[in-house]
């Protein structure tokens, strides 16, 4: 991600656009692929001297900010070493040691002398013992790789395009994405990218377009950084669409836009091989949902609700025997609002092959603690339901019962 003063944008009659750059432009080609070469060669070098180095960089490029801001993502991506256990307490030692040689010496005495004597008393060389005394501060830490190993010089400006498209989202209250005759097994990815964001939006159809509407947390504002930071994420999976159109409302100093972004932007999404991905959460109840008489999907189609809706649950179960299915959507603390909406909608159209999963931070008053406590399809949980919390839940619901 991008900080503040990193972002690039204008805003004109209240609409946000990032000024983006060229995936083509040879200058900055030639520069991301100058970072890359760079970091390549620092493999053992402190962390400090590569920013250094780096920051020195792209002060001297023609265009400083964009330089900045590619520097930014690269240094995100480096991985540091962890200091050895007993750093500071070896340090503290060390530093006894020489006020105790130091104070030993006569008057006249060098510096030479001093270092002679000192390392007369440490266990290891006075060069070890210099290079090791401060290694657990982040500045000193040596680089040992980083995650972007597989990254060129086009795949850098594409992580910065979208970097640029991400950073308002930080503070985006709704998002609205429309994507026009996609391919089905686009969305499907898409929709699976949402909940493992832990989104929840209302989807529409009209014939062969879709249409998302993702609300932010409402009055939580102690979460409003999580929520954009969650937004921001989702972003990247977007481009995966061949036609689509996306606008966030946003504040920026006091004051509100709206960023709009679409197909005809430069932007790439850097994540074919994560679309697949399983969030560790939804993982570990797949291993530990063992049952003879339900069998769990982890990619579910969306789902009809209320008079025109469609919901997207993030998992559903499968009744062996009957072949009778039973969706989970969950809503987590962030969700107020679709989980008034979602009650209200079973209330109007009831489905009973729906569950809604809440989590208890949603459930703060005593009085809607209970009231969901009682519902016949509500599953509290603290964090992600357990395996065995759903499957008393699913008992209740075999044919017979």
């Amino acid at each position: 991600m991008l900080t503040r003063e990193l972002l690039n944008f204008r805003v004109r009659q209240g609409v946000l656009r990032p000024v983006f750059v060229k995936r083509d432009d040879t200058e900055l080609l030639t520069f991301a692929q100058d970072l890359l070469a760079e970091v390549a060669a620092s493999r053992g070098g402190q962390r400090d001297d590569i920013e250094e180095s780096l920051g020195l960089k792209a002060g001297a490029f023609t265009k400083p900010k964009v330089a900045r801001g590619l520097v930014k993502l690269v240094l995100d991506r480096l991985l540091f070493d962890e200091p050895a256990p007993g750093v500071t307490e070896a340090r503290w030692e060390r530093i006894k040691a020489a006020g105790q040689v130091l104070r030993a010496l006569p008057p006249d005495a060098t510096v030479e002398g001093f270092e002679a004597r000192l390392a007369q008393t440490l266990p290891v060389p006075l060069s070890e013992a210099r290079e090791a005394l401060y290694s657990d501060l982040p500045g000193h830490r040596r680089l040992v790789g980083w995650d972007g190993e597989a990254l060129n010089a086009q795949d850098l400006l594409d992580r910065y395009n979208l970097a640029l498209a991400q950073g308002p989202l930080l503070s985006a209250r709704r998002l609205r994405l429309r994507a026009q005759a996609p391919d089905l097994l686009r969305v499907r990815k898409v929709l699976r990218w949402l909940k493992f964001c832990r989104l929840v939006a209302e989807v529409w159809r009209d014939d062969d377009n879709w249409a998302l509407d993702v609300e932010g947390p409402g009055a939580m504002l102690a979460l409003q950084k999580k929520y954009g930071l969650q937004l921001a994420t989702f972003l990247s999976v977007v481009p995966v669409l061949e036609r689509w159109e996306l606008t966030a409302t946003v504040e920026l100093s006091r004051r509100q836009a709206t960023l709009m972004l679409s197909h005809k932007d430069p932007l790439r999404s850097p994540l074919p091989a994560a679309l697949g991905h399983i969030p560790p959460e939804v993982a570990s109840l797949a291993e530990g949902f063992a049952d003879d008489a339900w069998e769990l999907d982890l990619t579910p189609l969306p789902r009809h609700v209320g008079a025109s809706g469609l919901c997207v649950p993030d998992l559903t179960f499968r009744h062996r025997a009957s072949k009778r299915e039973v969706a989970l959507e969950l809503f987590h603390a962030w969700h107020a609002a679709p989980l008034a909406r979602r009650l209200t909608e079973l209330r109007s159209r009831p489905d009973a092959g729906l569950l809604l999963g809440v989590d208890r931070a949603l459930a703060k008053e005593a009085v809607e603690r209970e009231a969901l406590e009682a519902h016949p399809q509500v599953v509290l949980f603290n964090g992600f339901p357990s395996a065995r919390k759903l499957r008393e839940r699913l008992a209740k619901l075999e044919p017979g019962r």
